[in-house]
Parts: structure tokens; sequence; C-alpha cells
């Protein structure tokens, strides 16, 4: 139980939740401040909702001096109240979070004094008494809106009354997080694809605009595939940001995507923006067996696929960790080494791993780096040649770039142009004379190393990585590089808002 002294000091320290904000379909709006905020600030218009709080929201949290509170005491507060209105013409799907103000974690430096949300609890309009831990993906209420309809809530947040010492001390910032989805929206792909540029603009001909849009790209008929029809991302930094699981992710492209069952839709592939960290592509013991050395570069057998994918949980380290958003040891180096790894704020979430389907992966593989080109690694990559044993295709959840994903994604630049960049060994990328090849790609990062799905055909343990000079190359499976997953979201996604600039990066819902 909490002494009187242990109040008082939490009434300094849990003064209330400094920035609560709005957010809804790309704009912001400060709830809880600690100064009032004249009218105007109250209301925030986007497209088809308005939002709007009453006035005496504005200024306060309500957390009744952010003492452990009764319910009863919780809910006779006066709380915060807030509008949304669909002023489209068609019905709108909505769901309301509240999620970690990050910004704000930042800015007041108590990154490692969150108050555990197991301590608060919420009641909004029509709801019963929850724990904040319990909302999946921080959502506490969801519904629809017709056309000119409107619903008002309140919120009331406290500590609840039983908290403990763990509680003194702690910090808590919050946003309230508002999402819409439209009937008869068009789908992420088909509001991506109608930006498109045709396969047959060149690319130093093409408009500022137009070169940050997706380009168009035809393929023969591969070994595992039909004669295929994509669009990917191109040059140095296109409009291909996207925000996904709370984090910055760009947009690959959109693919004709098997589902492992032979359905096959359009389809978004994205990857993180950042590296998750530096791992081994796999560095189980060998040497038993008939292969000499430690490592394999089997996929479907990886400790990274462990690590990445669900159904690995009983792995006695790194076992589904990435998926699970949870915290143990991983393989970190060669000889089966782990290191302690925690992904609780960087791994996937509830909502993320709902947007997520399962794809076909191929891993045809490639004898050698020196003269393979972007064209020449998507027909490998598709085959069947493999080192002996190997699997040629995966299905599954989260998987990393092909060699090729990374070779089309250049635009090349003033030295060179894209079809000499195309046409180029990928190796040769640290060269000077090609350099510009890297240095127009968005993919390429000179700080990471990162690994690639497709293996070697005939090294055992060889596996593909992206060097930190640009070039494309083999390295030892149990090797430690960074991971930067990548994920085929379902076909239903929407983008909601969003120009697809860093600033203001695609929300998908």
């Amino acid at each position: 139980a909490l002494t009187k002294m242990g109040k008082r000091q939490l009434t300094l320290t849990l003064v209330s939740i400094l920035a609560v904000t709005l957010i809804s379909i790309g704009s912001t709006f400060a709830m809880f401040t600690v100064s009032s905020k004249s009218a105007e600030y109250n209301v925030v218009k986007s497209g088809t909702l308005n939002i709007s709080f009453d006035a005496d929201s504005s200024s306060t949290i309500g957390l009744n001096g952010a003492l452990p509170t009764s319910d009863s005491d919780g809910l006779a507060q006066t709380g915060n109240t807030f509008t949304i209105t669909n002023t489209g013409s068609l019905t709108a799907e909505y769901t309301v979070s509240l999620q970690d103000d990050k910004d704000m974690i930042t800015q007041d430096n108590c990154s490692d004094k969150q108050l555990d949300k197991g301590f608060i609890k919420y009641n909004i309009e029509g709801t019963n008494i929850k724990l904040l831990s319990d909302s999946i993906d921080s959502t506490i209420i969801s519904g629809s809106l017709k056309a000119g309809e409107s619903k008002t809530f309140t919120l009331k947040l406290w500590i609840k009354e039983d908290a403990t010492n763990e509680a003194l001390g702690k910090h808590y910032h919050g946003k309230i997080v508002v999402d819409a989805i439209q009937e008869g929206m068009p789908t992420a792909t088909e509001t991506l694809i109608a930006k498109a540029n045709a396969e047959s603009l060149d690319y130093n001909s093409a408009t500022d605009a137009q070169k940050k849009e997706m380009w168009t790209f035809t393929h023969k008929a591969t070994e595992q595939t039909t004669a295929l029809t994509d669009y990917r991302y191109i040059g140095a930094d296109p409009n291909n940001y996207v925000r996904f699981n709370d984090e910055l992710w760009r947009i690959i492209g959109v693919f004709d995507t098997d589902d492992g069952t032979g359905k096959v839709e359009k389809r978004l592939k994205i990857i993180r923006n950042e590296s998750i960290g530096d791992y081994s592509w796999d560095n189980k013991d060998t040497t038993t067996g008939a292969e000499d050395d430690y490592g394999k570069n089997e996929w479907t057998d990886a400790r990274l696929n462990y690590l990445l994918n669900p159904g690995h949980e009983s792995e006695t380290a790194g076992g589904s960790l990435y998926w699970n958003r949870g915290a143990g040891n991983c393989y970190s180096d060669q000889y089966d080494i782990t290191t302690a790894c925690d992904f609780t704020t960087t791994g996937l979430t509830e909502k993320s791993k709902a947007m997520i389907g399962d794809a076909k992966w191929y891993l045809g593989g490639s004898s050698t780096y020196e003269d393979v080109t972007a064209p020449m690694f998507y027909t490998r990559e598709r085959g069947t040649e493999v080192y002996s044993g190997r699997s040629t295709s995966w299905t599954g959840k989260v998987g990393l770039i092909y060699p090729s994903d990374y070779g089309y994604a250049t635009s090349g630049g003033a030295k060179t142009n894209r079809a000499s960049c195309l046409a180029k060994a990928m190796y040769n990328w640290d060269d000077s004379s090609v350099s510009d090849c890297k240095n127009n790609d968005w993919i390429y990062n000179s700080s990471i190393e990162q690994w690639i799905i497709t293996p070697s055909q005939d090294i055992t343990n060889a596996v593909f990585s992206v060097f930190d000079t640009g070039d494309v190359s083999y390295d030892s499976a149990f090797d430690i590089l960074g991971v930067r997953p990548v994920v085929h979201l379902n076909s239903a996604i929407k983008v909601i808002t969003g120009s697809g600039t860093k600033e203001s990066p695609y929300i998908l819902e």
C-alpha cells in the first residue's frame, strides 16, 4: 500500500498525462495540456471527419490529482469530451486508440520511467471500466458513423486504487489516435498503382513529381512464376514512406503475391526503415553432419526466420520474439552464441500482425555474385537451382529483401543512368565509376550491412547480403548483420491519409 508520503510524491511526479495528442487522418491536436488554448484549436477537420473538443477539455486530464483512485471516484470525474462527426457522403468505420506519445516521452526524457499501463484504468462512453494494459493494440473503442452522423465520447483515466510502490516516480504520456475508413474507398494498391509511371518513360526525362512515384516493370516467366508486372519505388528518396507498427517503414512496391495456396493478389510489400539489430542468419552447429561448418543457408529452418515469425515459441533462444513483441536471448554470432534481445517496443503489435498476410517467398539461389545484374537475380530467385536438399520456396509472414529488390530500386544518377546501373554487376557498386547506382538507391544504407533472404546455390552456409559499401555479395550464415524485416500486407489494406513523404507518411488501415 502507498504511504501518505508516497501519495504526495505521486502528486508531484504523476502530475497528469502531460500531453495527450489527438491524431486524426494526419492532423494533430493537443488535448490535455497545462495551459488553456483558444477555441480555434479545439476543432480538427480532415476530409471526411471533424473532431472537436469541449472547451473545458483542453486544459486538464482530470486524473483527480493523479493519486490512486477508486473506480467510483474515477467515474465521477469530469473527464475529457470530444466529438467525431462524419462530414463525408459515405459511412466511415472508425477506431479510437490511446497510444504512447513517443515525441513527448523523448522531450520529457522519461523513456526509462514509464508508468506500467497495468496501473491505469479508463472508461470511455458506453463501455466497462478496463485496464489500459488490456486494450488490444491500444484500441479503446471502435464503431461506424453514417454520413452526417456524430458521436460524442468522454474519456476518463485514473490510477487504480491498489497501485503499488512500483508506480512511484513514473510518467505516462499518451495520445488519442482516431483512424477511419470510408466504405467504397480504393485499396492501397489501387491508389498507388494509379500514380505509377509507365515502363517506357525515361527516368531522366520524368518530372520531379513523377520520379517520386512507383515505376512499372514487366518480367518474363520464370521456373516458379508466370510473366508478371510489378510496380516499384526507385531513386534516392521516393515518396514511399509508410507508418506501420508505429514506426517508419518503406514501400518496396506492389507485387502479384501468392499466399501459398495459389491465390494471387496485388499486395503491398514493405520494409522497415531501420534495422531491428544485428543477428545471425543461422549459426547452428552442423559439424556433426555432412556439412563441416557452422550455419546453414536453408531459410525454412534458419534461426533468423524463427526469430521473425510465429510458431517457434518453443525454441530455446529467439523463437518468435520479434513476432510476439517479446524479450529473451537471440542468436548473435557463430558457434551457437546468444545475446540478450528485447523487442518489447520494436516487435510487431497486434494491429500490425493483423495487417500482414501469408506470402510465398522464393528461395532460388545463385552460384556467384560477380556477374549478376538485377534482372538476372530476379530470374534466379524464382528458379529452382539450390544447394542439394534446400527448399525452393517458403510460405510465411516475415522475410527479407531479395537481391533484385535492391538492384531495381536504383535510379542511376549524374554519372550513370538507370539502364547502366541495371546492367552492371551489383558487386561492383562501390566502384567510383558506378557509385551513383548505390547513392541513388533508397534501400542502400551506408551504416547497415543487411541480410538478404537469398542463399548461395552451391556453398552450404553462404547467404547474400548488401554490404555497407553498396555491393551485393556473400556472408557466412553465422555472421551477424543488420535485419530489416519485410512483409506483404493484406490486399484489403487502404491508404487513409498521407503523401508518402517522411514528414507525411502514408497511414494504412
